[in-house]
């Protein structure tokens, strides 16, 4: 019966153990170095929050609304007049098997357009319990924005009836971007008094 603390042949000699030992030890010295001179990892920076929106125009004012707010953008779609509506109410339109009301929002806010009619568009906007569509002036297409340069003081106002719709504004190029609410403007009593 084998002892279990005789060595294995091939087993390494005590010469070869203190070799393995030192080189071991060398192993270590060299981690231990590497370890002391090396640079620091750099600083974890946080991202810049960036706020990002649809650009549009209502007047001759620059709108953004917040991403999520507009479903669609669409060209102004064929529309069936309502008898009896009033003028802001364009009509309704099949968009993607969907009525949409299509709403004019320069008339509704008492607005004349500065933009020709060629240029208008209409913002598809689903609130669940309200689709409807908005006509704008211009879709200027997506921007973003430090959301830290964010001002929600005097420089929102734009002394209108955009006011209570205004959220925030942006100022880039020397020009404000004003945050318009969509959900409070479509949820907006007088937005459903539509018979003239």
């Amino acid at each position: 019966k084998r002892n279990c603390c005789a060595p294995f042949p091939g087993r390494l000699g005590a010469e070869a153990v203190a070799d393995a030992r030192a080189a071991v030890a060398d192993l270590l010295t060299l981690a231990r170095s590497a370890t002391l001179s090396a640079l620091p990892l750099p600083a974890q920076e946080t991202p810049e929050q960036i706020w990002r929106g649809l650009a549009f125009n209502v007047g001759s004012t620059r709108l953004l609304s917040g991403l999520g707010e507009v479903q669609e953008v669409i060209e102004v779609p064929a529309l069936t007049r309502i008898p009896g509506a009033r003028d802001w109410l364009l009509g309704i339109a099949n968009v993607r098997g969907r009525i949409v009301p299509v709403l004019d929002v320069c008339a509704f806010l008492g607005f004349e357009k500065s933009a020709p009619e060629q240029e208008w568009r209409v913002l598809i906007v689903d609130e669940g319990d309200v689709l409807c569509g908005l006509l704008v002036e211009q879709a200027l297409g997506m921007m973003q924005f430090e959301a830290s340069i964010a001002d929600s003081e005097a420089s929102v106002a734009v002394g209108n009836a955009l006011d209570p719709y205004l959220r925030a504004a942006f100022r880039q190029g020397g020009r404000y971007w004003r945050v318009m609410d969509l959900r409070m403007l479509v949820h907006e009593p007088a937005f459903f008094d539509v018979a003239a």
